[in-house]
């Protein structure tokens, strides 16, 4: 069993990922997918707590820097269970073009796994395999540039991974199918439950708005800032439009640090300038250069204040804003975000029962969609980056 103590990122990740999202509405036929070609990936090195051993993990993958010692623990010798619930205030950036990037993702989204302890309660393996071929939280609502994608996430894989309950720090493995459902409403992605007060709790006291079963009951399986209350009851329509194949591994509290090591498909960028197979450059700058993770040379986005996911003419005040959207304020001028040469996060442990959320951070590489509006305004293939907010609970 691997000792290191970084904190367990279950599957809060999970589908937080995994879609960008485009500017024309009309591609979801097309086979707009990104030529691909497998260079050798990147072979990182891993360093976990001092006097654990060297792991070498495939494909890009992080530095994980760990916390702390064991003190008093919530969990009993034997089995837990053990269930992680995100909080607000989390931040996702899919893509090498920026413009999906810095999407706050839902709170309420619920996971739950066996943690089998020894030493007293402290140390724990996790083990998630009930889990394999289940959708994990509520569809995820995403609209970045124009584009709005609803998503499915399916556990491939068991989460496996090493928990230490004493100070809430472990890492996990995380394998999905993120399935991608291109919509209409930039205002709402994915269908809505409204009525239910209370999420996750088995009471279906809501109502679907629409999707594949308008006017059913529902329980809200998560809370978006942007775009409501999303169930597991409410399911999108249509037909996927990719079926990505997502690795969260590893998802922790430690840091992650990961360099580009990957030659771009385009020939004007520097070798290994790229983080995935089949990307075409390392960011959407009018320059190609990106500095503290901002294109200082441009381009500058308009975005709505408080609704970041229409775009609007800077110079028009509320005119693209307020005036058609009423709450959603003034244009906003702001630098397009992009990855530098290095992509790194911390994230950061949280005693279960505590009361105090932890923060969870996964690096992972998107493949593309068959529809080009979202790989072109995206940019997939490409890198995607998590920092979670969620709070972790264990019983016996």
């Amino acid at each position: 069993m691997r000792r290191s103590r970084t904190f367990l990122a279950l599957a809060l990740v999970a589908g937080l990922a995994i879609a960008g999202c485009g500017n024309d509405n009309k591609d979801s036929d097309d086979n707009g997918g990104d030529p691909t070609r497998t260079p050798t990936p990147v072979v990182p090195t891993v360093t976990p707590t001092p006097g654990d051993p060297t792991e070498t993990p495939t494909g890009p993958s992080p530095t994980m820097t760990p916390n702390g010692g064991p003190t008093d623990t919530p969990c009993a010798e034997g089995s837990n269970q053990l269930t992680v619930v995100s909080t607000a205030g989390s931040n996702l950036d899919t893509g090498w073009t920026g413009i999906a990037h810095d999407n706050e993702t839902p709170a309420e989204v619920s996971v739950t796994v066996e943690a089998n302890c020894t030493n007293g309660g402290a140390d724990c393996t996790v083990d998630g395999s009930a889990l394999v071929g289940e959708l994990f939280g509520a569809p995820l609502p995403l609209s970045s540039g124009g584009v709005p994608v609803c998503v499915l996430n399916i556990f491939n894989e068991a989460i496996s991974g090493d928990f230490d309950c004493a100070e809430g720090c472990g890492t996990s493995d995380i394998l999905l199918e993120s399935q991608v459902f291109l919509v209409q409403d930039i205002a709402k992605p994915c269908p809505i439950c409204s009525g239910d007060d209370t999420p996750n709790d088995g009471v279906k006291n809501g109502t679907c708005d629409s999707g594949t079963t308008p006017g059913a009951a529902c329980d809200v399986g998560a809370v978006d800032p942007n775009f409501g209350e999303t169930s597991l009851d409410c399911l999108p329509t249509g037909s996927s439009v990719g079926e990505l194949e997502i690795a969260l591994s590893p998802t922790t509290t430690g840091t992650v640090s990961v360099d580009s090591s990957i030659d771009c498909l385009s020939p004007f960028f520097d070798p290994g300038a790229c983080y995935c197979p089949g990307q075409i450059q390392p960011n959407g700058c009018t320059d190609g250069v990106c500095t503290n993770n901002q294109c200082a040379s441009g381009p500058i986005d308009g975005l709505c204040e408080n609704a970041a996911f229409r775009s609007c003419r800077v110079d028009q005040g509320t005119a693209d804003c307020e005036d058609l959207f009423p709450g959603s304020g003034n244009c906003t001028a702001k630098p397009r975000p992009c990855f530098t040469s290095n992509i790194s996060a911390t994230g950061e442990c949280a005693v279960p029962n505590s009361g105090n959320p932890g923060t969870l951070v996964a690096f992972f590489c998107i493949p593309s969609t068959r529809a080009a509006a979202i790989n072109t305004t995206a940019g997939l293939p490409g890198p995607g980056l998590v920092q979670l907010k969620g709070m972790a609970t264990v019983t016996q």
